[in-house]
């Protein structure tokens, strides 16, 4: 999947445009805001499901470490063909709408080229004219090519909420247009990352109340309006009310990821008494889960509060886990102290892995003597 790049910033109106019309690249996302969920995020909330389910599977689960590689060579396959496309580009930029028209009819299917076209044509203050390229662009890219096409359509609606007039109207013209040809929840989240980015909060906050009776069994559009209120500075009761109403419409495989997701939204948003007591809540009924451990742990050192860090690894390293787990759990007890470079807590740390060692190594070779 290609991620379009603008391939002009002049300044003004025109330029703000190009900024927000296409997806942003990973290297672009830093500094161009995006307009729409990534590329990345569209993916993911097609695969939810299935990867709940390849979790579950006994004896074969497909490892979290296997989906990661994955994610990363599809990553840095659509990060070269961004790169290509890019250079292919600057090679001959093209200057005058015959050197797109060529551009067009060599790449019919690149979504990157035909929404450099549109930017190009919105830089001369051709707007209907880049509204007719959009058009062009949705008949002619195969219809094989579906992220391509949503490319355009999402272009296209960033072109109509700068530049249609009444822009609420139009915007909604071409988002239900969009929405019988495209997976209308990757539709929906690009709608949203744009109201997001150009603080329409009241369009935002409508939209997000129909996705979640649409999509009221997806985990990413529950934890998207959690995301919102707690950005919004929404009462608590209020967070509660829709945490309540997402756990009673998911699936019982889907609570613990939505629990912590929420629990990582409070820390960030600065509820972290919230998150607090939902990790607590989380751990007090799964113990043994050392990924969420971790996860808690990480908010914790964030936030930057020795004591409560501290005590928390000490209680993460006096679980009954396996070996591997109570590794994982020291080394990053072992990481944190060295990092604040107390020699005495380091060698606390250290006294305390070595008697887990010996304990791991006496059981082994109990369990030794009682096969023999």
């Amino acid at each position: 999947m290609r991620r379009p790049l603008a391939s002009r910033h002049a300044p003004g109106r025109p330029g703000n445009f190009n900024r927000s019309l296409v997806h942003p690249g990973p290297e672009r996302r830093a500094s161009v805001p995006a307009l729409q969920v990534s590329l990345d995020e569209h993916k993911g909330s097609d695969q939810e499901e299935g990867d709940q389910k390849g979790r579950e599977t006994a004896n074969g689960t497909v490892r979290k470490r296997d989906r990661r590689l994955t994610g990363k060579k599809r990553k840095q396959s659509e990060t070269e063909i961004s790169a290509l496309e890019e250079r292919a580009l600057q090679k001959g930029v093209p200057r005058t709408p015959d050197e797109f028209e060529k551009l067009v009819r060599t790449s019919p299917d690149s979504s990157f080229v035909w929404i450099n076209y549109m930017a190009f044509l919105v830089d001369l203050g051709e707007v209907e004219k880049a509204r007719s390229v959009a058009e062009r662009a949705l008949r002619t890219i195969n219809i094989r090519e579906e992220q391509e096409k949503l490319n355009v359509w999402v272009a296209y609606i960033n072109l109509e909420n700068e530049y249609g007039s009444p822009r609420e109207d139009a915007v909604k013209k071409i988002f239900q247009r969009a929405l019988q040809y495209c997976d209308p929840k990757k539709v929906h989240l690009a709608l949203l990352g744009m109201y997001e980015r150009t603080e329409q909060h009241q369009l935002a906050d409508e939209l997000l109340g129909r996705m979640t009776k649409r999509f009221k069994t997806s985990c990413k559009i529950w934890l998207r309006r959690i995301r919102f209120s707690l950005k919004q500075g929404k009462h608590v009761e209020y967070i509660e009310s829709i945490i309540n109403r997402a756990l009673l419409s998911l699936p019982q495989r889907k609570r613990i990821r939505f629990m912590s997701q929420t629990a990582i939204l409070e820390f960030k948003y600065g509820v972290p008494e919230q998150g607090r007591s939902r990790f607590e809540l989380i751990l007090r009924d799964y113990p043994k889960r050392t990924d969420l451990w971790s996860v808690y742990l990480d908010q914790e050192i964030r936030l930057g509060d020795t004591e409560v860090i501290r005590a928390l690894f000490d209680r993460a390293t006096c679980l009954s886990l396996p070996r591997a787990n109570m590794q994982s759990l020291f080394k990053k007890f072992h990481g944190y102290e060295k990092c604040r470079g107390n020699e005495e807590i380091i060698e606390h740390v250290m006294r305390k892995a070595t008697e887990c060692a010996k304990s791991f190594a006496a059981k082994t070779a109990l369990d030794l003597r009682g096969m023999c």
